[in-house]
């Protein structure tokens, strides 16, 4: 894995207090990007630069407590809300259009939920976490899925490969932004949900509690899933715009989110001391995880993401010791039929891999396999649900029940670091585009046969894009600063 190059380097120690230093977006927008004075960085504006344009003098970041310090690995590093950063992301122009006749709460919810999926907001996040608790046990298996609101940044620099440059981007984008929903789904060793009702006493939930206590002697009413809705404003938080139209046409609420969204770091509290987490034998399930594993490490960690790959793989592995990929072992099920090294059991599991093997979606995939998605497509709950099916259905017709342990916790989007000199990135030509296509970030700003795909050349902004660069590689603006700013325009060199 490349060393640590600091090309962005780090956030500050409360991304709380990160977040609330970026202006509201209600303010006119008529400066450019800043000037490379500001924050002593000379070299700024300079796209050849290896200057970090968001560095400030500053403390080293380290964790206290239970996963402190060198315990995780953390690297010290300096902020993301300079003046710099807060200048330029508070500089881009205004979105004014309008959404036609689409309000910002997003459509109501047309059909009844005869899919358990328990919507979780800040009023009663602890109680439903109170039950998680109880049911994890006997309940190990956790699919997951996140929705957040897109891309807004794309890296540049000299990168250790490709695997170096798709973490340098899932980096500053998650650094950056802010998780909107995940999705939860438990299973057991079987593949079965939990009961749709158990008592208090047999789930062995502690009813002394104030969240719980409703539940003593009564009958607790226990969904398949659960969605929670994190705190997220359309006025203040950064987002790519094809993101949020694309969440909007899922009825996403995001008047409900500004108002009722679970504060992220209560959560990560609430998680870490959940069971749900640093427990080999709790198994997470996830399709293309990388950007899903990133915000929930960035989650519990309440700091920044490590510079390098390696560093992220050590801290994410200490919170989810055990997962499982599904696009990963897709691929790998695919790669092992066309070396003769695995038969299929039959033509139709031949006819799935081959499928996959064109499209790579989760809809298709499941359609495939013969699951019906329960829920709306497009929201964590929903998605997660069918990724735990799938994952299931998977294991039983392509690994005939039983998926090797090598193949364990590795996740597609996150890859092993490639070897080789470095590569310089200042644009990316056409042939390119299909790499990144495959391997970097699934529900972005487009979704492809009904999934969530990676972000498409569309534009992507902070409320919109500044400007419009000129790289001919079609791999989609940046922001900000369009084709020569904080991010500037950038090529690929080698490798």
């Amino acid at each position: 894995m490349p060393p640590p190059m600091q090309r962005f380097g780090g956030a500050p120690n409360n991304l709380a207090s990160h977040y609330q230093q970026y202006p509201s977006h209600s303010q006119a927008h008529t400066a450019g990007l800043p000037p490379p004075s500001l924050a002593a960085n000379p070299n700024f504006m300079n796209a050849n630069s290896m200057s970090n344009a968001f560095s400030v003098n500053g403390n080293s970041l380290g964790l206290s407590g239970g996963f402190g310090g060198s315990g995780l690995g953390m690297q010290g590093g300096t902020g993301l809300a300079s003046q710099a950063a807060q200048m330029g992301f508070a500089n881009a122009p205004l979105h004014q259009q309008g959404h036609g006749s689409m309000s910002e709460t997003g459509s109501s919810r047309s059909a009844v939920n005869k899919s358990r999926i328990r919507e979780v907001w800040a009023g009663n996040v602890q109680e439903e976490f109170a039950v998680l608790r109880c049911l994890v046990e006997k309940y190990p298996y956790i699919a997951m899925d996140t929705e957040f609101p897109g891309l807004v940044a794309r890296p540049m620099g000299a990168f250790n490969g490709k695997s170096d440059y798709h973490y340098q981007c899932l980096r500053c984008n998650v650094d950056l932004l802010k998780i909107i929903q995940l999705g939860l789904t438990i299973f057991n060793e079987d593949g079965e949900c939990p009961p749709a009702s158990m008592s208090a006493a047999e789930l062995g939930l502690d009813t002394t509690q104030d969240e719980t206590r409703k539940y003593a002697g009564g009958v607790v009413q226990i969904p398949t899933t659960w969605q929670f809705n994190f705190k997220f404003s359309l006025k203040e938080d950064m987002y790519s715009e094809m993101s949020i139209e694309a969440l909007r046409q899922a009825a996403v609420d995001f008047a409900r989110l500004e108002i009722e969204g679970i504060d992220p770091f209560q959560f990560g509290a609430l998680l870490v001391s959940s069971g749900l987490v640093c427990d080999e034998d709790v198994y997470w399930i996830s399709f293309h995880g990388g950007y899903d594993f990133g915000y929930l490490t960035k989650v519990l960690v309440l700091l920044p993401l490590p510079d390098d790959e390696v560093a992220f793989d050590s801290i994410m592995k200490k919170f989810f010791p055990s997962i499982y990929d599904v696009k990963y072992l897709m691929k790998q099920a695919i790669k092992h039929q066309s070396m003769g090294q695995v038969t299929p059991l039959d033509p139709a599991t031949t006819d799935i891999l081959n499928k996959f093997n064109n499209s790579g979606g989760l809809e298709a995939l499941a359609d495939s396999l013969k699951i019906k998605r329960q829920g709306l497509a497009h929201q964590a709950g929903s998605d997660s649900l069918l990724t735990g099916k799938v994952f299931f259905k998977m294991r039983e017709r392509i690994f005939n029940g039983e998926i090797p342990d090598e193949q364990r916790s590795k996740v597609w989007g996150l890859g092993v670091p490639e070897g080789g000199p470095p590569m310089h990135i200042r644009s990316t030509p056409p042939h390119y585009n299909q790499t990144l296509q495959e391997n970097t970030t699934p529900n972005q700003n487009g979704y492809t046969n009904g999934a969530p795909s990676t972000p498409n050349t569309g534009s992507a902004g902070l409320v919109s894009t500044p400007g419009h660069n000129s790289n001919g590689g079609g791999m989609g603006p940046m922001t900000p600063g369009g084709a020569g700013g904080a991010f500037g325009a950038f090529q690929y060199n080698s490798k």
